[in-house]
């Protein structure tokens, strides 16, 4: 599975959700998904802390795909980083939504022929913005494993439609604002 080969290479970070569905075919996995990783520590033979995530990144995945993505950006300028080190893993029905802190407003931009999401927040609770977005509630997801709830939100993602046209990545870039340092969770 695609989720235990990040692992394995030490990509997922802070988990608070990591395991496969009940049906056995997906992982879920919440947390922070590494950007930039840390140094290699060789005292200790260990990498040191990461230097860039995406903080409480939401991800399901099949064992070659990413069907599911989402998370939190401290910065827009991250974006490229992503795409980069992930972008090849974006299954064709996966459209990432991230919540940047340094942005206000809604974009959509493409980069490697994939679109992407960027909402603006001043302090993202990236769980409850998506429930927000895709008209979930607690009842939807009551009963279900913690892995479970990741099916539930990919199938809430598919009816999600943004509100922002396409833009190019460099107008995004011109919208950036200062980090608001008691706002941010990243």
């Amino acid at each position: 599975m695609l989720l235990e080969t990040y692992e394995k290479n030490e990509l997922l970070m802070t988990t608070n959700v990591y395991g496969k569905t009940a049906d056995g075919e997906n992982m879920a996995f919440r947390g922070d998904l590494v950007l930039i990783e840390g140094e290699y520590h060789e005292l200790s033979g260990k990498k040191l802390a990461a230097k860039a995530v995406l903080g409480q990144a939401v991800m399901l995945a099949d064992a070659t795909k990413i069907k599911l993505v989402s998370g939190c950006l401290r910065m827009v300028e991250q974006l490229p980083i992503f795409v980069e080190k992930y972008g090849k893993d974006l299954g064709a029905e996966c459209t990432p939504i991230f919540f940047v802190l340094n942005l206000r407003g809604e974009y959509m931009v493409e980069l490697e022929g994939k679109k992407y999401v960027l909402l603006g927040q001043e302090r993202a609770m990236v769980w409850n913005e998506l429930m927000d977005l895709f008209y979930l509630e607690k009842g939807d997801f009551k009963g279900l494993s913690a892995e479970d709830k990741m099916i539930t939100m990919y199938d809430g993602a598919k009816d999600y439609k943004p509100k922002a046209n396409l833009m190019p990545f460099t107008e995004v870039k011109s919208h950036i604002c200062e980090i608001a340092e008691a706002g941010g969770a990243i």
